[in-house]
């Protein structure tokens, strides 16, 4: 089982293409996993924008929700979750 820190290391080493093929994937699979169980076009597409936020936002500030310095990523905030939640949404359009 990885420790906090293992889990820090590990997110901090991915570089912002790595973050960005891992959200892809992953947010095509959930899409994919809850277009099966819901039902109408508006829930579709919340979820096509809604999980590869939420993905972004997640893989961004978790190296800081386990102990990292906040400052180094406020600053970059907009161009690393942009990023990541670009890759994850235009790979579920797709």
């Amino acid at each position: 089982m990885l420790r906090r820190m293992d889990m820090k290391t590990l997110i901090e080493s991915l570089s912002l293409g790595s973050g960005a093929i891992l959200i892809a994937i992953v947010s095509t699979g959930t899409v994919w996993l809850l277009s099966l169980v819901l039902r109408g076009a508006f829930a579709r597409w919340a979820c096509v924008l809604a999980i590869p936020f939420f993905l972004a936002y997640s893989l961004y500030w978790l190296p800081v929700w386990l102990g990292a310095d906040r400052v180094g990523y406020d600053v970059w905030k907009f161009l690393g979750v942009a990023t990541y939640f670009l890759a994850g949404f235009f790979r579920v359009l797709v």
